[in-house]
């Protein structure tokens, strides 16, 4: 199976093979981080005798083979398996090494630093070929994970490197005598000892699968001088090329601040005793703060590339550029400290700590700006051009990296011209450099609006909510999908967003559209619009995005559920599904009633908000073919999802054993219930606080002597006890006194023989419960329970919406009321309908005989009209 095939999973070889390549890369990172960091202090002792600034050089020679080498190392990345370009880049690596070491030996400076630029011949070989070979050992579906995970072990092999080898450089340096002359023998015995252990890395790119060779076009000579066609390439997809400044926007950040880094302990130190480990303590800091962003992406891209975080992170560049201006540097002698007593570090040099925590911050921003950047790139490459591509974002990058150093330079330049001293030149740099990240973000945010917005909505939405998904493997990982969830606040969309591994694209009705912030919103996400008038151009229009492989959500009620319950569906996802052959996927989220974006209360977002304790819960349910599409099998299918988003909801061992807080005449059974029951009736209250029938924190009453009292656990325990209900145990029933009062038949025969002078709601679980109760100031409420749990319940008739929806129904004649979330009805081989669910034992619970569920979702009592639903077999 191709790696852009959908529903690609890479095999165990594959993922041995990632992990080796990424083993691989580290050490060649290492190898080569060790050596430049070798060089360059030596370079700069030998250097500044002979009159010659080597750090701007080694910036330049590491940058020009990226830009003269790119277009035939793309070429061979795509001509050749990338498997054996990485073993060729290992074995050039090996020989550049020796041949460093043995010009250290002849104490050749120019021969050295021709090393030193092989080494950076070897790594623009190297990388496109690493970079190219993700997708192919793991595909689409973990290519943010593997992309974090690569640049995450670079930087920490890069960080790795710079602090051994700056450490072992001026230990080795001061031990001899600390002049020009012995600096060779400081450097010698670590690069042989460096180029001894580089030779097993040669065993792992064999380790490697041999990926085959993606580009069939042969050598010629335009191929060396194809840079600017490789750019065309590139730049002929819109998306690719702006993402491709982004990444170039990047490396030329990461320069500056690399030789900033460097210059400014060279100012610090004087370029004497400690240049090396000081300028190693900046890059330790930056690579492990860079470490710790690429380590934080590939958890937070492990399930889909997400763009937003992009501008999230150019807005911590900004702040943290901006910060090292305030910051003060210290002094060497306080970052030589670190090494050798740490924590005196920390209490001794207070500022110089908080410089190193803001650098290391700063990296961490820029390598959260570069990750889904890189991982959406690879994604995105044809298979067939990424090495080349890649090796053309690549040339970018050095030219960005060499714009960085003519301007650090020209800074250097600027500063002495007027009069600034080298300190105050080096942080009004950071100025600059926030101002530039500053003007980046707010173009990124301009291009990737929706990106940015649901990045923020999602994350302010995990963090109060807490949302757990069940299933979600259901969902295709590739094509064109249809998402039918319910639909109960404003907030639904981010609410799928967060718990949904792709990205999605929303239905929603035109009248939504007159609320300011929903336009927003609309225009924000590409959302499709359906006017109820003229519904065909929509319909098509969302044809045309599953055809092109979009998940589109799309609500089948046609409007927000005003009782909590599921509403009638609407038939226009029946047609979507025949004409685009795209399979449908029920979805439930629990728990979002309650929220103020709901109509629990009676009313949207005028009112406190409940502290959610359990967060909420959202379950993918079973796939449904297009061609069984319909009424019936999708609200199945729906009710099926509830029941397992209330079940994972209670999957912990905790419900079983739990007891509730308050002490009455109706918690006295709870303690001798068995485990399994007590579990399921904390469910049971749980569903009877879904719904707008009884009201949370609000008090309801209920005959002392009342047998349903002792016979509904949920719905007298588990209920006030997670909702804060408060449960009135009275001695008689008074109807001078309002309120809302649950009972059976012995209620009803007292409200029969009682005047009642004020508002009463009654809530009947008795046997006539069907029977209307006739009475002046009295709503009847009928209800269902089987075997102790609340399955159906009547509700007050909410208010009409003004969007002139169809009006919600709370309570019907001959009828139980609505089915609360979490159950789901199946007729059983015996013909019966039962209800199953977390809060039913595990054959389910038999309905009444005759009972039907209606089009509304009533358990209605007598035979259904034509069209009713009967409930499928179980």
């Amino acid at each position: 199976m191709s790696d852009d095939s959908p529903g690609f999973e890479p095999t165990r070889r594959q993922w041995v093979g990632f992990w080796s390549m990424i083993v691989q890369q580290t050490q060649n990172a290492f190898n080569d981080k060790m050596a430049q960091f070798i060089l360059i202090p030596l370079g700069g002792v030998v250097g500044a005798s002979l009159g010659f600034s080597v750090e701007s050089a080694a910036g330049l020679m590491i940058a020009v083979p990226f830009v003269l080498f790119a277009p035939i190392a793309g070429w061979m990345s795509d001509r050749y398996s990338k498997r054996d370009v990485m073993l060729g880049s290992a074995i050039l690596q090996v020989l550049v090494l020796g041949w460093i070491s043995g010009s250290v030996y002849l104490k050749s400076l120019p021969l050295a630093l021709c090393g030193f630029f092989a080494l950076a011949v070897q790594s623009a070989f190297f990388s496109p070929a690493k970079i190219g070979i993700n997708k192919e050992l793991v595909g689409s579906g973990h290519l943010g994970f593997a992309a974090g995970i690569q640049q995450m072990t670079a930087m920490l092999a890069i960080l790795v490197g710079q602090i051994v080898a700056g450490r072992i450089f001026d230990s080795r340096y001061t031990e001899f005598g600390g002049t020009p002359e012995i600096s060779w023998k400081a450097a010698l015995a670590p690069l042989l000892v460096l180029t001894a252990c580089s030779v097993p890395a040669l065993l792992l790119a064999v380790i490697i699968p041999r990926v085959p060779a993606q580009g069939g076009v042969k050598f010629t000579t335009k191929t060396t001088v194809s840079h600017f066609t490789n750019l065309v390439d590139l730049w002929r997809d819109t998306r690719l090329r702006l993402a491709s400044f982004g990444v170039a926007f990047f490396w030329g950040f990461a320069a500056f601040i690399n030789l900033w880094s460097v210059k400014l302990a060279k100012v610090i130190t004087g370029g004497g005793e400690g240049f090396g480990t000081v300028s190693s303590v900046f890059m330790a800091a930056a690579s492990l703060g860079m470490a710790a962003g690429f380590g934080c992406a590939a958890f937070l891209l492990r399930r889909r590339i997400e763009l937003g975080w992009v501008p999230v992170a150019g807005i911590g560049m900004t702040l943290t550029s901006i910060a090292l201006f305030y910051v003060p540097v210290g002094n060497s002698g306080d970052f030589l400290l670190l090494l050798s007593e740490p924590v005196s570090f920390v209490s001794g040099a207070p500022q110089s700590a908080l410089f190193l925590l803001t650098l290391g911050l700063l990296a961490f921003s820029s390598a959260m700006f570069l990750a889904p950047l890189n991982a959406w790139m690879q994604d995105r490459y044809p298979a067939a051009k990424r090495g080349e591509l890649q090796a053309a974002v690549n040339l970018q990058d050095c030219f960005a990296g060499i714009i960085a150093v003519v301007l650090i330079s020209g800074f250097e330049f600027g500063a002495a011209a007027i009069g600034l001293s080298p300190l105050d030149g080096f942080r009004f740099q950071m100025v600059f450099i926030g101002v530039i990240c500053f003007l980046a973000t707010v173009m990124i945010i301009r291009v990737l609006p929706a990106h940015f917005v649901r990045v923020l909505g999602v994350g302010i939405v995990r963090m109060f909510y807490r949302i757990r998904v069940s299933h979600p493997e259901r969902l295709p990982a590739k094509g064109g999908v249809m998402m039918l969830p319910n639909h109960v606040t404003f907030a639904d969309a981010f609410f799928l967003s967060a718990a949904c591994p792709r990205p999605i694209r929303f239905v929603m009705d035109e009248a939504f559209t007159a609320h300011p912030s929903i336009r927003v919103f609309t225009a924000l996400f590409d959302t499709m619009t359906i006017r109820r008038e003229q519904p065909l151009e929509a319909i098509r229009e969302v044809i045309r995005a599953l055809k092109k492989g979009d998940v589109v959500c799309l609500f089948p009620e046609g409007q927000l559920t005003r009782t909590g319950t599921l509403c009638p569906l609407q038939r226009g996802f029946e047609l979507i599904a025949k004409k685009a052959g795209h399979p449908l996927i029920p979805v439930w989220c629990d728990g979002s009633w309650g929220s103020i974006y709901s109509f629990e209360r009676n009313c949207f977002f005028r009112k406190l908000p409940h502290r959610m304790k359990k967060g909420m819960k959202i379950a993918f349910g079973e796939e449904i073919a297009p061609k069984e599409a319909n009424l019936e099998t999708v609200r199945d299918g729906m009710l099926a999802a509830s029941a397992e988003a209330v079940g994972m909801r209670f999957a912990r061992r905790t419900w079983s054993t739990r007891m509730p807080v308050a002490r009455n005449s109706a918690t006295k059974g709870f303690a001798a219930m068995d485990e399994a029951r007590r579990r399921r009736m904390w469910v049971n209250g749980h569903q009877i606080g879904m719904v707008n029938a009884l009201q949370r924190r609000q008090p309801f009453h209920v005959l002392m002597d009342d047998p349903v009292l002792s016979e509904l656990p949920g719905l007298f325990v588990a209920f006030p006890d997670l909702f804060h209900a408060e449960l009135r145990i009275e001695e008689f029933f008074n109807g001078d006194n309002a309120g809302v009062w649950v009972g059976g038949d012995f209620l009803r025969n007292h409200i029969h023989t009682t005047q009642i002078t004020r508002s009463i709601g009654f809530y009947d679980f008795g046997t006539s419960a069907l029977t209307p109760v006739e009475r002046a100031s009295l709503s009847h409420y009928p209800c269902l329970a089987v075997e102790g749990s609340v399955i159906a319940m009547s509700m007050p008739t909410p208010p009409e919406s003004m969007d002139n929806f169809e009006p919600q129904k709370g309570r019907k004649s001959n009828s139980w009321g609505k089915i609360l979330p979490g159950w789901a009805i199946k007729r059983a081989d015996d013909g019966t309908l039962r209800a199953y669910g977390p809060a039913a034992p595990g054959q389910g619970l038999p309905l009444p005989a005759g009972c039907s569920l209606d089009p509304e979702c009533f358990l209605a009592a007598k035979a259904p009209e034509p069209g009713v639903f009967h409930g499928r077999r179980g």
